[in-house]
């Protein structure tokens, strides 16, 4: 049994979410039950259940804060880069969006759920890809440049952002985040 640690609501809400989160980034969601989500992060199973009574709704809470976590970054990259240009933008994006291995490998195994059928996780993604996409519909707007086609621009770049998530993790030869900035600026049109 595991060994239960006193602490309050939200720290052990934390420990649980944070244990999950790099339990399911290393070995998946199928893979990641709540017992060793229970043992791992040191609180009793009856602790785990009391908190999430099913692994359905563990997974929607780690959804929402990866998925709070990206945002945030970008947000606030944005925030603080108000004179960013598209260069700096780009890199910045795919410098926050492709750093992570573990955090890639929990993005995609999330995302894997949605489209496998967990119609709630389903659209809490169209939710946030809706964040991101009028995240980069502001850029282009505060961005010099052609102002042309801005809602297909930022789902392309966010495409591709998935798409070389998925390519870091297999391990393809991998291209820099600066050639990658490089093409996109000529492919969008800045």
């Amino acid at each position: 049994m595991a060994k239960t640690t006193k602490g309050s609501g939200k720290d052990n809400r934390q420990k649980i979410l944070e244990t999950a989160m790099t339990m399911i980034g290393e070995k998946g969601v199928d893979k990641t039950s709540l017992a060793q989500i229970s043992k791992g992060s040191g609180l009793s199973k009856g602790t785990l259940y009391y908190y999430y009574a099913s692994k359905n709704e563990l997974i929607f809470d780690i959804a929402d804060l990866h998925m709070e976590r990206i945002t945030t970054a970008l947000f606030s990259m944005m925030d603080e880069n108000k004179t960013l240009s598209w260069e700096g933008l780009l890199t910045a994006f795919f410098d926050t969006l492709l750093s992570s291995h573990a955090r890639s490998r929990l993005h995609l195994y999330l995302i894997r759920e949605a489209i496998s059928g967990n119609e709630s996780l389903r659209k809490r993604f169209q939710q946030t890809y809706s964040q991101w996409f009028g995240l980069v519909d502001e850029a282009y707007g505060k961005m010099p440049g052609l102002q042309t086609k801005i809602p297909a621009k930022s789902k392309f770049l966010v495409a591709v952002v998935d798409g070389f998530i998925l390519q870091g993790l297999l391990e393809t030869d991998p291209t820099s985040v600066k050639e990658i900035v490089d093409l996109m600026l000529k492919t969008i049109d800045v």
